[in-house]
C-alpha cells in the first residue's frame, strides 16, 4: 500500500542521523515542479555546525523510521560538514543557484548492500563539493542561471489556489509518496476562520505557479474541487 506523508507537517522536523551521529532536523523540502519529485531536504545542522543549513538528496537516505521521526543517511558527519550550505533567506526558485552538475544524480542505482550505497553517497558529495564553488561559464542549452522549477515547500505554503472560476483557498501542505519521494497532491485549506474544509488537488491538475502573485493555478473549478473536500 502506497503511503503519503505531509511535507511540512510530517517530513519537516524529522531528525537526520548520519552513520556516526546526529546531524540535525529537516527544515524544508525542495521539489522540482516539472516531474514533482523531491530534490533536496534542507537540513538544519546549527546545533553542531554554527549557522549552517545543508542540502541532502533523497538518494543519500538509507532508511526512514516514520513512527519515531528519524531519517538515516549513508553519510558521515564530516561529509555533511563539507557539503554546500544554502542561504535560506533567498527564495530558491528565483535567487539561489544550485551548481550541482545538472543536479545530483538521482535516484541512486538500487542496491541492498549498505557499503555500495555509502560509496554512492560519498561520490554524490564529492560532486557537490567540486561544483559548489565553481562558476558555470557555459551552461547547457536547456539550463538557465536560476532554476525556476525548484521550489520550497515552506515558500509555497499559504499561496492562493485559483481555479477556473476563481479563488478556491490556500496551499496548506504537500503529500509525498514515501518510497518514490514524489509529490502526488497539494493539500488545500478552503475554509475560513469560522469553518475549515480541506481537500486535495492532484499535481497533474496544476497549470502554473506564480512567485510574483503567490498563486497556484489549477485546471479545476470550485464544484469539482469541492467534491473532494472533507471537513477537518
Amino acid at each position: 500500500m502506497t503511503m503519503l506523508r505531509r511535507a511540512l507537517h510530517g517530513i519537516s522536523g524529522m531528525r537526520i542521523h548520519a552513520t556516526d551521529g546526529d546531524l540535525g532536523h529537516v527544515h524544508d523540502v525542495y521539489f522540482e515542479d516539472g516531474q514533482w519529485l523531491v530534490k533536496y531536504l534542507e537540513v538544519d545542522t546549527r546545533h553542531w555546525l554554527h549557522d549552517r543549513r545543508v542540502l541532502l538528496t533523497p538518494g543519500a537516505v538509507q532508511s526512514v523510521d516514520w513512527e519515531h521521526g528519524r531519517i538515516h543517511v549513508v553519510l558521515t558527519r564530516e561529509q555533511v560538514r563539507n557539503s554546500p550550505d544554502i542561504d535560506s533567506h533567498k527564495p530558491v526558485s528565483r535567487q539561489h543557484q544550485l551548481q550541482v552538475h545538472e543536479y545530483v544524480p538521482w535516484p541512486f542505482p538500487s542496491s541492498d548492500r549498505v557499503w555500495e550505497r555509502a560509496e554512492l553517497a560519498a561520490e554524490l558529495h564529492k560532486l557537490m563539493l567540486e561544483t559548489s564553488g565553481r562558476e558555470v561559464t557555459a551552461p547547457l542549452p536547456d539550463q538557465t542561471k536560476d532554476d525556476p522549477h525548484l521550489w520550497s515547500a515552506r515558500a509555497l505554503s499559504n499561496y492562493g489556489l485559483e481555479g477556473t472560476d476563481g479563488a478556491l483557498g490556500r496551499v496548506a501542505d504537500l503529500l509525498v509518496e514515501e518510497d518514490a519521494w514524489a509529490i502526488r497532491h497539494i493539500v488545500i485549506d478552503g475554509g475560513s476562520w469560522l469553518s475549515a474544509k480541506w481537500f486535495l488537488v492532484p499535481v497533474d491538475r496544476i497549470q502554473s505557479i506564480s512567485w510574483d502573485a503567490k498563486r497556484v493555478r489549477v485546471s479545476q473549478g470550485s464544484e469539482t474541487v469541492g467534491s473532494a473536500g472533507t471537513n477537518r
